[in-house]
């Protein structure tokens, strides 16, 4: 029987679909900061970033995401 930590995992299709999106949200926001703010940025600093500002609300209200 499955313990309820292991009920509380996502599966390996969850973690590359929430991870697909996540980048996806980080070409965005380096493509907003060029677009609205003139700021070019490459692929790692939108994602530093990014996650600085926006991953901790990512994790709570992605769907697929457990909250530890």
């Amino acid at each position: 029987m499955a313990n309820a930590a292991s009920q509380h995992r996502e599966s390996d299709e969850q973690f590359l679909a929430r991870m697909e999106f996540q980048c996806f949200q980080i070409e965005r926001y380096r493509w907003k900061a060029r677009l609205d703010e003139g700021r070019v940025l490459s692929e790692d600093e939108a994602a530093r970033e990014w996650i600085q500002r926006y991953a901790a609300e990512f994790a709570r209200h992605v769907p697929g995401i457990v909250a530890e």
